[in-house]
């Protein structure tokens, strides 16, 4: 106790020695508290990055690979650092000014492709959701959360009116970032934002396929090898379209139950038909042009998923199997984030692994539209872009 009451008579003994250090530690807890500050927000590399920007919009060489200064985020942003990009079939259209909604050119500066993953480094100030750290992706209705689509989620659509992925380091809308698990990688992940989840929204909030279903999915790309990949799942039979055997062969040792070539029997719904007795889902990947067939290919009460937006054929699709057959008919548009985040959980739950046909470097990126344009793949393209 003495040495207590010694050590006090000491210190204010020393009043100007105390003043100065009271003023060293407030400078102390000023710099901690900048540093907590910091901490919270992340950091923001300084320099310039490289990003891919749409251009002039003209045709897929007109894409142009630019630098610029690493952005920092806002309030409701996040700054990313991209390790994978993915390319969506909408993705194309976009490019050369084709994509309908919203009409005309989208500023040349615009950083393009719906789909990717990556690191968040810094987030906006007062952001309590996303931590620093964190690898994320996110749908491309950055605004949709869940309950019904609405035309107004294109006011913030990924890499079509806010910028996309295809750079070094994006800014991403917060409300829409979907933390990816440890065992999913970065590569499968940036696959998700546009196949991943429009195959799940048509298979679970649709369908909700069960393992007495049938499920037919037309084509081989990406929505064609989730669905297939989601079905198997959940205990389905699965049967899948080609013009191609390779792809069908492909298909077969990825699970498919059934197969058939549309190209040399054009009258391939009823082949489907006889094969299964009816399916009782359709994953429409093509559009209005293969409807009739769908409806040909299913049983009564069937579920019809349109998902493909090509062109109409010179002859309006025959409904009368609408009626004949009581199907139903659901036209959807990718997901929301509370359904990416189901289906996250239920990929790393059940460890399924997206097909990835091709991964191009950064520096190659217009490889990636040329090979989707091309159609000669199974699975998914995917752009390498960090780590």
């Amino acid at each position: 106790m003495g040495k207590i009451v010694m050590s006090v008579k000491f210190l204010l003994s020393r009043r100007s020695t105390m003043a100065a250090a009271g003023s060293l530690i407030a400078v102390n807890f000023s710099g901690l508290a900048s540093a907590a500050r910091e901490n919270q927000l992340g950091l923001v590399p300084k320099g310039k990055m490289r990003t891919w920007q749409l251009g002039e919009q003209k045709s897929f060489d007109t894409l142009a690979l630019v630098e610029r200064p690493i952005p920092k985020p806002g309030p409701g942003q996040a700054l990313i650092k991209v390790h994978y990009a993915g390319i969506a079939a909408r993705d194309q259209g976009i490019a050369m000014n084709m994509f309908p909604v919203p009409p005309g050119p989208r500023a040349g500066t615009l950083i393009p492709l719906s789909e990717g993953c990556g690191e968040v480094l810094a987030v906006g100030a007062g952001e309590t959701r996303i931590k620093v750290g964190w690898r994320v992706t996110a749908p491309h209705w950055a605004q949709w959360i869940s309950g019904p689509w609405l035309p107004a989620n294109y006011i913030a659509d990924v890499g079509n009116t806010i910028d996309g992925w295809l750079g070094e380091y994006v800014l991403m809308p917060t409300m829409a970032l979907v933390q990816v698990p440890d065992n999913v990688t970065s590569e499968h992940a940036a696959t998700l934002s546009g196949s991943g989840v429009t195959a799940w929204h048509a298979l679970q909030e649709v369908a909700h396929v069960r393992s007495d279903d049938t499920v037919l999915t037309l084509g081989t790309g990406g929505v064609s090898t989730f669905g297939l990949i989601f079905a198997k799942a959940a205990g389905a039979r699965v049967v899948v379209t080609s013009s191609s055997d390779a792809k069908l062969d492909q298909m077969k040792k990825l699970g498919a139950d059934i197969t058939v070539n549309y190209k040399t029997n054009p009258q391939w719904g009823k082949e489907v038909f006889d094969k299964t007795g009816g399916v009782s889902v359709v994953m429409e990947n093509v559009g209005p042009a293969t409807l009739d067939q769908s409806m040909t290919a299913c049983g009564n009460n069937a579920r019809i998923v349109m998902i493909g937006t090509g062109r109409p054929p010179a002859t309006p699709p025959n409904m009368n199997g609408m009626y004949l057959k009581n199907l139903m008919l659901k036209a959807i548009s990718a997901g929301s984030r509370t359904m990416m985040e189901n289906m996250v959980a239920a990929m790393s739950y059940g460890n399924l692994k997206p097909v990835i046909a091709l991964s191009v470097p950064f520096s190659d990126a217009r490889r990636a539209y040329t090979e989707i344009r091309d159609g000669d793949h199974l699975g998914k393209i995917v752009i390498k872009i960090a780590g």
